[in-house]
């Protein structure tokens, strides 16, 4: 039938070529973005899984960065640690020497107060972006905490570091000489022995005074579920001390670990030697001059006499800067671990969405070629049907 009212021919020709146009210009959507799943109506479920993948990719960027941060706040305290167990092997030596007669006892201390100083100063400057994990809390230059917690994983987990971990096998204490227990250190001085047994069982209103002959220090127990009673107004020759918390559950080494901690807190150098007693020195503290009242055998205080105390004192200082310097060690090495497993982790989650959204381009050029030829073909085709209503002229001459 011919008719110059409805041409069935352009009309398919015609929808072909639209056909032809939406498919190309598809394929170079594909082809400008280098994905095939670019926006949600490409393919809705693809679209929803690869934009949740991606989000877990940008929290492990976070995650890398907060890790990184810890990493560096750790990497600072251990290479102060190291400068600092440089320098108590030289004090070692210099109060070993220090007990042999005819050394000037003045000239040994002023070089005992001069490596104390540089103990502090390295302990001090390891501070990075507000942190300082091995001075005495508030003493650490520019430090505004104690403790970095860095973000592990996307659900929010954290790991912690401080200079005085709860969890921690050992007791970690500070790097400083306070920490270490060789504050007020002299090469004459004497010190005051601490020790527990198993049997101790320590209670609230147990007590601990160290004194000398003009001033004490007494630390106040507590059992943990029974408050220590206040103490009345001191004198002015004494110095109250805030209470120990000790429960009931508390090992030997825990009850000791809290008691010196405790005595490291109010100035005092309070470290375990190798005999396991805590060695307790500074202020001019006195085993005549202090006493102990602590539930249960085996808990007493004993003189650690002058010719072996600063030594003793010296030795405990590096056993705890060991334990100090594992702790960091230890906490360096779990987040270098989650550092190098977050950025696999990524690196997965990253080849995964380019799986499900990236364009194979290679078949992309193919086909963007058979498109190009198809609607050359769709437009040659309506072209020629557009002049079959012509023919009917010839009827009409």
């Amino acid at each position: 039938m011919f008719s110059v009212n409805t041409n069935l021919g352009a009309m398919a020709a015609l929808q072909s070529l639209n056909s032809t146009q939406m498919a190309l210009q598809a394929t170079q959507n594909q082809i400008s973005t280098g994905k095939k799943i670019s926006q949600a109506s490409d393919n809705p479920a693809v679209y929803s899984i690869a934009q949740t993948m991606q989000s877990d990719v940008s929290g492990l960027n976070a995650v890398q960065d907060s890790l990184n941060f810890g990493s560096s706040v750790l990497g600072v305290a251990a290479s102060a640690q190291s400068q600092i167990s440089t320098v108590l092997q030289g004090l070692l030596t210099t109060v070993t020497q220090g007990q042999q007669t005819g050394m000037d006892p003045a000239t040994i201390n002023n070089s005992i107060n001069q490596v104390l100083a540089n103990i502090d100063l390295f302990a001090q400057s390891a501070t990075f972006n507000g942190v300082n994990l091995i001075a005495t809390t508030g003493t650490g230059v520019g430090a505004t905490n104690s403790a970095v917690s860095v973000v592990s994983n996307v659900a929010g987990s954290t790991i912690t570091a401080s200079n005085n971990d709860p969890n921690n096998g050992a007791a970690v204490t500070a790097s400083d000489t306070a920490g270490l227990g060789l504050t007020g250190l002299t090469v004459t001085a004497a010190a005051v022995g601490l020790n527990f047994t198993n049997a101790t069982a320590p209670v609230a209103n147990d007590t601990i005074t160290l004194g000398t002959a003009t001033k004490k220090w007494t630390f106040m127990l507590s059992d943990g579920t029974t408050a220590p009673a206040a103490f009345a107004n001191p004198s002015s020759a004494n110095q109250i001390n805030s209470s120990i918390n000790i429960s009931a559950t508390d090992s030997n080494g825990a009850i000791m670990a809290k008691v010196a901690t405790a005595l490291q807190g109010a100035g005092f150098g309070a470290a375990v030697d190798n005999t396991g007693q805590l060695v307790i020195s500074g202020n001019g503290i006195t085993a005549a001059n202090s006493s102990i009242s602590i539930s249960g055998a085996g808990a007493a205080l004993s003189a650690v006499a002058g010719t072996t105390a600063a030594i003793d004192t010296v030795q405990a200082a590096i056993k705890q800067l060991n334990v100090n310097s594992a702790y960091i060690g230890s906490k360096s090495n779990q987040i270098t671990g989650m550092v190098s497993f977050a950025s696999s982790l990524s690196n997965a989650l990253t080849s995964g969405i380019g799986a499900l959204t990236d364009a194979n381009m290679a078949a992309e050029s193919a086909q963007l070629q058979s498109l190009q030829t198809k609607q050359s073909l769709a437009i040659q085709s309506l072209s020629i049907a557009n002049q079959q209503p012509q023919s009917i002229m010839q009827l009409f001459r």
